[in-house]
């Protein structure tokens, strides 16, 4: 117990089962515990719902009986029952899949042999898993190592590696995350109140800025009259001598026709609202004088004249 082993509670997954028989080999071999006893200290580690299984298991076949089961026994029998068939079929089918991620050559060797323990069937004889890692390899190694025709993976692995670093160093490939820099940002805790704090103050300090832009925009795009422009200001300053009307806040000289329709030359209504049957022509447009146009074309809404409405207008009639 002093080589602190790792306990299994079975909700760790088929991964967190491999990982456990890792740690559990790799204590044995340091206690030189005797293959006989090997059951009965693996199971001493067992927790939760496992322990309860296992528990079963003794009363069924008996203590003695079920401490002298054969360690490779006893996994297969533990691996049948917490590592289903359906989750094996997953892993088969992850590992045909899995794919090098940029340079990050070291978790995917490291998943490779996991899933390779894991699905024994896949990776046997030794050259269906040297052709699953060559698949799964980056495309700027792939064809270099697989040029090199080993025939042990371990050979392959570590020229794979050194292929790797090369072409970083050849920016073909991008340079790898520092787990430095990835374990000091999981390692610092924040909590949803920060999250807020940090989160509602970049979005004031956000939502100010482009409030200043756009008015600082809205400023820049008009100069007084007489006043000289400065070279630092944006494309759409005004620069003639027209004055700036309130109506509708445009330079122009004389009469604002905000509100004017377009169509007919009346108050009142725009062009999408008119409901002259044909846009005023150019007579008509000439007739409509400035005191016309002041005292609001008080007359037919078909010709502009005055004198009559649009049901007596003669050129209707």
């Amino acid at each position: 117990m002093d080589c602190r082993p790792s306990t299994f509670s079975g909700t760790e997954g088929a991964v967190g089962l491999l990982h456990w028989f890792e740690k559990l080999e790799s204590v044995f071999e340091m206690c030189e515990c005797p293959e006989a006893r090997r059951v009965k200290y693996a199971t001493g580690t067992l927790e939760g719902i496992v322990l309860t299984w296992w528990n079963a298991q003794v009363q069924i076949l008996g203590l003695a009986a079920a401490n002298a089961t054969p360690l490779n026994d006893f996994k297969e029998l533990i691996k049948r029952e917490y590592c289903t068939r359906d989750d094996i079929h997953k892993l088969e089918v992850e590992l045909f899949h899995l794919k090098m991620m940029g340079s990050e050559i070291e978790a995917y060797t490291k998943r490779v042999n996991e899933l390779a323990i894991l699905c024994p069937t896949m990776v046997d004889p030794p050259i269906k898993r040297i052709e699953l890692y060559l698949k799964g390899l980056a495309p700027e190694i792939q064809s270099h190592v697989t040029s090199a025709n080993l025939d042990n993976i371990q050979d392959i692995q570590r020229l794979a590696h050194r292929l790797k670093d090369q072409a970083v160093e050849q920016n073909r490939l991008p340079k790898c995350i520092s787990a430095t820099a990835i374990t000091t940002t999981s390692a610092t805790p924040t909590t949803p109140s920060d999250n807020k704090r940090k989160w509602d103050g970049d979005s004031n300090k956000g939502s100010a800025t482009v409030q200043s832009q756009v008015q600082q925009r809205k400023t820049d795009n008009y100069q007084i009259p007489g006043q000289q422009s400065s070279g630092n200001q944006g494309r759409g300053v005004y620069r003639g001598n027209h004055p700036r009307c309130n109506n509708c806040n445009r330079h122009h000289s004389g009469q604002c026709n905000k509100g004017r329709c377009q169509r007919c030359l009346k108050m009142g209504h725009e062009a999408k609202d008119c409901r002259s049957p044909r846009p005023v022509t150019q007579n008509q447009q000439q007739q409509q004088t400035p005191q016309n146009q002041q005292q609001g074309n008080k007359g037919c809404f078909h010709c502009g004249a005055e004198g009559h409405f649009k049901r007596h207008c003669p050129q209707l009639n």
